[in-house]
């Protein structure tokens, strides 16, 4: 359901950031490079966005924590069944994804988190950051609702103050404290009251008046400022956790550029060391809740601010909560996403070897720390045994039936394995159970089982053949039991076949194209034997930025870069992409072509097979135009007949004068040896229309106003590459003759019918 098509690796060992990096869409992925240029960097990066298991050995000097990100194609609509209830505007999203990403990011303790990332979490970032917006701005508006509450205290204490001070000044108004000072009074005489500045009395109560609006304004914001108090309260301890991490953090990294310069990995009895990841992980996860809880009481206080009652307050920010929030973050659809994704197995050297024997007990309860357990699980596998298989109680059945397994999984396996013992001798693989005898002590009576591999001279325990035999089929045995499982897997191979010889290497490659269609398969190498001529969209070249310095980051050149590559990072296409002689196809029973470059030997060998053409020709690349006349003397040589086929352009219409003058002369029978395309054919690539050409082999919309060569040139395209692709595609059977224009056609008909003129 969800296949690998690209992955991004940032900050692992020699890598900082590969960018987005396709891999092949026929399933087989190619990396090339020197050794040390990060080819088994990209592989154990790949394993580890799958296991989440890294060491201190991956980080960089700058420790700076590694990012491994995967996208992986899928069904439209698929994500949307597989994610409950979401709202109107993630179901609407997520119905109209074809594309998942999925980052695995690392954090300072060494444990990591899945996220979703891509389409999905800018949708969700979004609503994130509009949470965010809303948050700052009502903590803006409490910040100053609390200054404001201060304020008012401030000036209810000041007008306390003068109040008290000028009610001193007055003797009192209050009858009730001289009920009969009208008898006192004598004739003429005032009251002191009398003879008070009546302004006093004003004053006064003009402060009493403020004082009750201020009282009456801080009761109405008593809720405020209680909510105030308990955001001050829940951010000081939040910003103490903040605190606390930030000590702890540089702690943890500390401790990892120590051990990333010794290269040495994490002691799990180290009792302080685990102390300070607990700590760091109890003091991150009570930082989150408290922060959690900071964000809900902003919102609280936001509606308390509006004139909300408590209760009203705690039932809206509920909603306000989900009207901003997905029910879902980026982690919890990483999480779910991820449960669906591909399993990533990493084959480094395949230690597994097929044993000499094995008990059947250890089989059957899963002892992985026993020799050999994972190779015979294996081969039990794809013989689809279970235990119930050695139940049986027939030993003429029972013998029987596992001659028919070894049988068939023999022919299985020589189908892959084209070596032979000697001249003619292929060999056979199979197993025996048997029964250990009564010097075998404690295990006398019990079964076990036993592998040979045979030839028509002897028979031998796999540990008695040579490294090459035991490899391979420790490999074929890999394979094919992983292909049985019912889950999309991603084999990540490092250096197959060190030990095979070219031949054998050759068969790695057909195991490969056996599973693909179940397994995609990502593999490093330095031999041009596991690289196909005719698929060079499969290779990704891997080298440093500076090739003089081991300081260096990892680059990696897609296919449409390779011309950028280092001859030492192409080694292993120099055979292809420079060898001098490349004839390695010339037959004297087939008609051979020489063509200008592998770039129309690719378009060209696609033609013929569109055209059913094919079987009865043989297309030999030349290097280059002015290799063209040295690969006509070899042929000669040989006495191979072939013809040149030229395009109109300056070198090659120089090269029409050259040949007859200096190489040979036109052959006894009269037919000339060189087919010379109208003057419309500048290039290989203007037998198709410009329609035909930006569909088939551009693949875009963009408008050409030039032959199709002249745009090629100009754009500097490697042609290579693009014809390559486009001649698996056609090998594949996803291109037709019948989705070519008739312009298309009508070229390709000119073109067949001037070979068919000479032959």
């Amino acid at each position: 359901m969800m296949r690998l098509t690209a992955f991004r690796i940032r900050n692992f060992r020699s890598i900082t950031d590969t960018g987005w990096q396709s891999l092949s869409p026929d399933n087989i992925t190619c990396l090339i490079g020197q050794n040390e240029s990060g080819k088994t960097s990209i592989l154990e990066a790949l394993k580890v966005f799958y296991t989440g298991v890294i060491s201190e050995d991956v980080l960089r000097s700058d420790l700076s924590l590694p990012e491994v990100s995967c996208r992986f194609s899928i069904p439209e609509g698929w994500l949307l069944s597989i994610t409950d209830n979401p709202r109107p505007e993630l179901r609407e999203l997520l119905a109209g994804l074809d594309s998942l990403e999925l980052t695995r990011a690392w954090i300072a303790d060494l444990s990591s988190v899945v996220k979703v990332s891509g389409a999905v979490s800018q949708y969700l970032d979004s609503l994130e950051d509009a949470w965010k917006i809303y948050l700052g701005d009502v903590t803006l508006r409490l910040e100053e609702e609390m200054d404001n509450i201060d304020v008012l205290e401030a000036s209810l204490e000041n007008i306390s103050r003068q109040e008290s001070l000028l009610g001193s000044q007055l003797p009192s108004r209050d009858p009730a404290k001289k009920p009969f000072a009208f008898l006192s009074r004598k004739n003429g005489e005032e009251t002191a009251d009398a003879v008070v500045n009546p302004e006093l009395y004003s004053e006064l109560d003009d402060l009493r008046d403020k004082k009750d609006r201020i009282t009456n304004e801080l009761e109405n914001k008593k809720l405020v400022k209680k909510a105030g108090e308990k955001w001050k309260e829940i951010l000081d301890r939040y910003s103490m956790y903040e605190k606390h991490m930030s000590d702890l953090f540089l702690k943890l990294e500390e401790r990892h550029q120590k051990l990333t310069l010794l290269m040495k990995p994490f002691d799990d009895e180290d009792v302080a060391w685990k102390s300070v990841l607990h700590d760091y992980r109890k003091t991150r996860e009570d930082r989150d809740m408290i922060k959690s809880e900071l964000d809900r009481h902003i919102a609280f206080s936001g509606y308390l601010l509006n004139g909300f009652s408590e209760a009203e307050s705690e039932e809206k920010v509920s909603e306000i909560i989900q009207s901003y929030k997905s029910q879902y973050n980026s982690e919890m659809l990483g999480r779910k996403y991820f449960a669906h994704c591909p399993i990533f197995e990493f084959f480094e050297d395949f230690s597994s070897l097929l044993p000499n024997r094995i008990d059947l007990h250890d089989i059957i309860s899963g002892n992985e720390q026993v020799e050999g357990y994972k190779a015979a699980r294996n081969f039990l596998t794809i013989a689809r045994l279970d235990y119930s298989f050695f139940q049986q109680r027939s030993s003429r059945i029972f013998k029987q039936k596992i001659e028919n397994i070894n049988q068939t999984l023999t022919t299985d396996f020589q189908d892959f394995w084209q070596q032979s013992i000697g001249r003619n001798n292929k060999i056979h693989i199979q197993f025996e159970l048997d029964h250990y005898d009564a010097s075998a002590g404690r295990k006398s009576g019990k079964p076990y089982l036993e592998f040979w591999i045979k030839d028509e001279g002897e028979r031998l325990y796999p540990k008695q053949r040579s490294r090459g035999v035991r490899w391979f089929l420790s490999f074929y045995l890999e394979l094919k039991a992983s292909a049985n499982i019912n889950r999309e897997m991603v084999l990540l191979v490092d250096e197959p076949g060190v030990s095979l010889h070219a031949r054998a290497q050759e068969d790695v490659l057909k195991v490969f194209e056996d599973i693909r269609e179940r397994i995609q398969v990502v593999y490093t190498t330095h031999s041009p034997h596991l690289v196909e001529i005719n698929k060079l969209h499969r290779v990704l070249a891997i080298q440093r930025d500076d090739i003089d310095s081991m300081r260096s980051s990892t680059k990696v050149l897609d296919p449409l870069q390779l011309s950028s590559a280092t001859p030492d990072t192409l080694s292993p296409l120099q055979s292809i992409l420079g060898n001098p002689l490349p004839v390695e196809g010339a037959s004297p029973g087939k008609f051979n072509l020489i063509v200008n470059d592998n770039g129309t030997f690719y378009l060209i060998s696609a033609i013929l097979h569109l055209t059913g053409s094919g079987n009865s020709i043989s297309v030999i690349p030349s290097t280059g135009v002015s290799s063209i006349p040295l690969l006509c003397n070899i042929l000669m040589g040989w006495g191979l007949d072939f013809l040149v086929l030229l395009f109109r352009n300056d070198m090659e219409e120089d090269i029409v004068e050259l040949l007859p003058e200096t190489v040979y002369k036109p052959g006894s029978n009269g037919k000339e040896s060189i087919i010379v395309m109208p003057e419309n054919f500048h290039n290989s690539e203007d037998l198709l229309s410009t329609l035909d050409f930006k569909n088939h082999i551009l693949k875009t919309r963009e408008g050409i106003t030039v032959a199709n060569s002249d745009y090629v040139r100009e754009k500097e395209m490697p042609r290579n590459f693009i014809f390559s692709r486009f001649l698996s595609e056609v090998m594949d059977g996803d291109i037709r003759l019948s989705d070519f224009d008739e312009e298309t056609n009508e070229n390709f008909r000119l073109f067949i019918g001037k070979l068919n003129g000479h032959k």
